[in-house]
């Protein structure tokens, strides 16, 4: 570091601020597309916050609680999508493992991929998980049912890995 800089604005530095992350621009424009999809996704959803889920192979009910990207170790990134889907509680639960295993390949086909593919957050990996209640990610709760799934998003299709 130069010995004569002083390390306090001066005056050149007056009108300069921190305008965030890749300047602020990717940021709007990340925060336009997540909008639309988020806006979307509510106006898909039945009047009482739970998707009725026609299509989900299990047929529970489900919230889509959470959607979070991640960088991982090999450069790349994962979205993770959280749904509460108390049908899974093993007390009181109607849908055993088998079928949420499908529900989690159905939920990353249709939910995952298009998150996967926004423009501004393109990821290559996708984590979808069912949760019975809500659990803050990254804390255990004992009492709580959860499915992960692992993916890979190769050739626009969704590939389980094991983990």
């Amino acid at each position: 570091m130069d010995a004569r800089r002083t390390l306090r604005p001066g005056e050149r530095d007056r009108h300069r601020r921190p305008i965030g992350h890749d300047q602020g621009r990717t940021d709007r424009g990340l925060a336009r597309q997540l909008g639309a999809a988020l806006l979307a996704g509510l106006l898909a959803l039945p009047i009482g916050g739970a998707a009725r889920a026609d299509g989900l192979p299990s047929g529970q009910p489900i919230v889509l609680w959470e959607v979070v990207w991640e960088r991982v170790g090999d450069g790349g990134a994962q979205a993770v999508l959280r749904f509460i889907a108390p049908q899974i509680a093993r007390d009181g639960g109607t849908v055993d493992p088998d079928a949420a295993l499908a529900d989690l390949d159905w939920l990353c086909r249709t939910h995952g991929l298009p998150i996967a593919a926004l423009p501004a957050a393109r990821s290559d990996k996708l984590v979808v998980t069912l949760m019975d209640r809500p659990v803050p990610r990254g804390t255990t709760d004992p009492e709580a049912t959860q499915y992960f799934g692992l993916y890979a998003i190769e050739e626009g299709e969704c590939r389980p890995i094991d983990f």
